[in-house]
Order: structure tokens, then C-alpha cells, then sequence
């Protein structure tokens, strides 16, 4: 038998859209708007988002101690500050165009 579309109908009560609308905007509202609102400190997956790594690629990278990392003393938790990661980019990944 070939696969058949299926058409689904889902009636959804207008309050439940009101409170998905308003929690929606109080999300978007606690999020900064500019990556330079954030700080200069990153998290694990903030890291990964300004890299474009996996977070396997990070943590190997980490482990390897091949890339600038902060971990609190006795604690949890990588922090990149975007600065050293900047310079670690320009080091690690030199331009290949005759601009550099």
C-alpha cells in the first residue's frame, strides 16, 4: 500500500494560544538582543554556537587542552571567553587568501 498523506484537525482553545503567545514573548523579551549583550562569557553550547562546533569537537578539544576554557576550581562547567576564542580562531584557522 503507498503511503498516504494523513490530515490531522487539532481545534485548539483560544486561551491556550494567549498563554502560548504571552510566554513566547516573555521568552524572546529575557533573551539579549545583540550577542554582545550577553557578556563576554560563554557557556558549552554558547561556545559551540559562536564556533560552529559539535559539542563533541569542543570537548575533545578541551581535553587535549588545544583550546582556551575556564572551569571553576573543584566545580562543573566549561566558560570560553569570546576574546580567547577569537584569538585561538586567527591561530588555529590562519586565512588562506592573500588579505591575511
Amino acid at each position: 500500500m503507498p503511503d498516504q498523506p494523513i490530515t490531522l484537525t487539532l481545534t485548539v482553545p483560544p486561551e491556550l494560544v494567549e498563554q502560548l503567545a504571552q510566554r513566547i514573548t516573555q521568552l524572546l523579551r529575557e533573551q539579549p538582543r545583540d550577542p554582545a549583550e550577553a557578556g563576554p562569557w560563554l557557556d558549552v553550547d554558547g561556545a559551540c554556537a559562536y564556533l560552529g562546533f559539535s559539542r563533541d569537537r569542543l570537548y575533545k578539544l578541551t581535553a587535549a587542552r588545544a583550546i582556551p576554557c575556564r572551569k571553576k576550581a573543584g566545580g562543573q562547567g566549561l566558560y570560553f571567553h569570546r576574546d580567547e576564542l577569537d584569538a585561538w580562531m586567527e591561530a588555529a584557522y590562519p586565512r588562506l587568501d592573500r588579505l591575511g
